[in-house]
């Protein structure tokens, strides 16, 4: 049952009635973002469930059931399930993100307009995760971006995050401007936008077109070297809209990368040949920089870089050499830093919003005032760190496991890297936690007394950490939990 148009319809509707409460009964802070929450779990079950006369009508271009399971060469479309996936971890995160900035934001003036944003770019990323006309793709992926740029520039009254936004709109845009004049050169070649097309022929205007639309997506995915917007964005913007750009934004935007690639009639041997190349290259320039950086958001932003690379890698290993399993790997893994680096994030939050930290060196001895985000980020990197009993650690060996037992020399020169940047990642990682919890040298120093973290604040937090640790205990149902998502490989 396709809801998607019903999703959309009610994110924007709910920015608007959120915007016009706020403006017209100037409501509190606390009060938009329980509402914001709200419509944030409305648009997720009727994604999941639907309205009972949804699926009957709906939007031309937007994933429609018939698609599900529509062949492209010897793959099956990777149909609702996985959009719905993606959407609904995006609409998940919102509302967690909208109830921690109950608090974090209440300080800020502006926050009468964050809300509406937060709720657009959502609504643009479901949008463009269910596009199958490429043109309405565009629409969305601008309508998410513009949004987002607004959102990494939203404490304007700081030079580094103007700064950070207009570099996000200038890249952002030139990946847009790319993927738009490719979507033009395939109608020029093909006179269809339509996803997958149908009795494609090659020329020079199609494959110019998917060239320039799989590199503006590929912008937008953080893909090296196109990479260089992501570290200033996610390092300046709010912490909140850090979790989201990380933990969902770029990941979206590889899906309709992965999407468009499929249904351009790109060979799959030839999309998983380039994602894996990619992928060592995000590998190693995301953890050789992460481990020259002294500000700890910058730190996780390079460390999304790397991420992308390990996600990348697996369905790269599944596009070239037919594996299954592999894609089922990097859907999994993809959700696992969602919630990994989400939670990376928000506590980074809450230690400068209590404490204004910024630097690692800052962070020292922190878990002293405050427990409970020190815990939370100390789980969150030991994940990203892919360290046992934690998912971080299943969902990396997952990965490496399926890219093993190919015994394709290419494969395993990928893992070999994969192995080696994993264990070089621990090198920034470990420090960082380490210095959460040491004393300060001055032994005369007094210790001051542990802050009391807002509710608001300390629940998103202890949430995801529950949800990390009861997967990290018991990751089957999880796994099946995904499988509708994962296995739309033929013989999947």
């Amino acid at each position: 049952m396709c809801t998607a148009f019903d999703s959309i319809s009610l994110l924007a509707g709910g920015a608007l009635a959120i915007y016009l409460l706020a403006r017209l009964f100037s409501a509190r802070n606390e009060v938009l973002a329980c509402c914001t929450a709200l419509v944030f779990v409305l648009a997720g079950l009727v994604l999941i469930h639907g309205w009972p006369m949804a699926g009957k009508t709906g939007a031309p271009g937007l994933e429609n059931p018939a698609t599900e399971f529509l062949v492209v060469g010897d793959l099956i479309w990777p149909g609702e399930s996985a959009s719905r996936l993606i959407a609904g971890t995006a609409m998940v995160l919102g509302f967690v993100v909208s109830l921690y900035s109950a608090r974090y934001l209440e300080l800020d003036r502006r926050y009468k307009t964050y809300y509406p944003l937060l709720l657009l770019t959502v609504a643009g990323l479901t949008g463009m995760v269910y596009s199958r006309d490429l043109f309405l793709l565009y629409l969305f992926a601008e309508w998410m971006s513009v949004c987002a740029y607004v959102l990494v520039a939203f404490r304007r009254h700081t030079n580094t995050a103007i700064e950070a936004g207009f570099k996000y709109l200038i890249m952002g845009s030139v990946g847009t401007i790319l993927f738009l004049l490719g979507v033009a050169w395939i109608y020029r070649g093909t006179g269809q936008i339509i996803l997958p097309l149908q009795a494609l022929e090659s020329n020079g205007w199609t494959i110019a077109g998917v060239v320039c639309a799989l590199t503006g997506l590929g912008v937008k995915s953080a893909m090296v070297p196109l990479h260089t917007w992501l570290p200033d964005a996610h390092g300046r913007a709010p912490s909140s809209i850090s979790a989201l750009l990380s933990g969902i934004i770029i990941q979206s935007c590889f899906l309709a990368w992965l999407r468009v690639g499929l249904g351009l009639g790109v060979p799959e041997p030839v999309l998983g040949n380039v994602l894996i190349w990619i992928s060592l290259a995000n590998m190693i320039v995301g953890n050789l920089m992460a481990l020259m950086q002294i500000h700890v958001k910058r730190l996780l932003a390079f460390s999304s870089i790397a991420q992308m690379g390990y996600i990348l890698f697996s369905f790269g290993i599944g596009l070239r050499f037919g594996v299954p399993q592999a894609i089922q790997a990097g859907f999994l893994y993809l959700v696992i830093h969602a919630a990994l680096k989400s939670l990376a994030f928000l506590s980074k939050g809450v230690c400068h919003f209590y404490c204004r930290t910024t630097s690692i060196e800052e962070m020292r001895g922190i878990a002293g005032r405050l427990p409970l985000p020190a815990l939370t980020l100390s789980l969150a990197l030991v994940g990203l760190a892919g360290l046992p009993p934690l998912i971080g650690f299943s969902g990396k060996w997952f990965i490496l496991s399926t890219a093993l037992s190919t015994r394709q020399s290419l494969a395993v020169f990928g893992a070999i890297i994969f192995l080696l940047m994993s264990l070089l990642s621990l090198a920034y990682y470990l420090p960082l936690i380490v210095q959460l919890f040491v004393t300060r040298p001055n032994g005369g120093e007094v210790i001051s007394p542990s802050l009391n973290v807002s509710l608001w604040m300390a629940l998103p937090l202890i949430a995801l950490s529950a949800v990390i640790l009861a997967a990290s205990i018991h990751p089957v149902p999880w796994i099946n939990w995904l499988s509708p998502a994962i296995l739309w490989m033929r013989g999947g």
